[in-house]
């Protein structure tokens, strides 16, 4: 399979992601938020986008979803 990388322009497209992704792997809610230490209804803000998601929490949830997160510093691309 090859790798698929996503730039991320904002929060939003993060909560589309992880839902998009958890239900590919048929987690439950319940079963994601568990495993990260919320409420199911913490993890429906999240996966709405209605709620911004901590650094610790989206660790926790890439690692049970099987995802890395990477950044990259992008000063080199345009010639800067």
């Amino acid at each position: 399979m090859a790798e698929r990388f996503t730039d991320i322009k904002d929060s939003r497209e993060v909560a589309s992601i992880i839902k998009e992704m958890r239900n590919q792997r048929k987690i439950t809610q319940t079963e994601l938020a568990d495993y990260a230490g919320l409420s199911r209804a913490g993890i429906a803000k999240i996966e709405s986008g209605a709620s911004d998601i901590k650094l610790s929490t989206l660790i926790s949830i890439s690692n049970l979803l099987g995802f890395d997160l990477y950044l990259r510093d992008r000063s080199h691309e345009s010639g800067e």
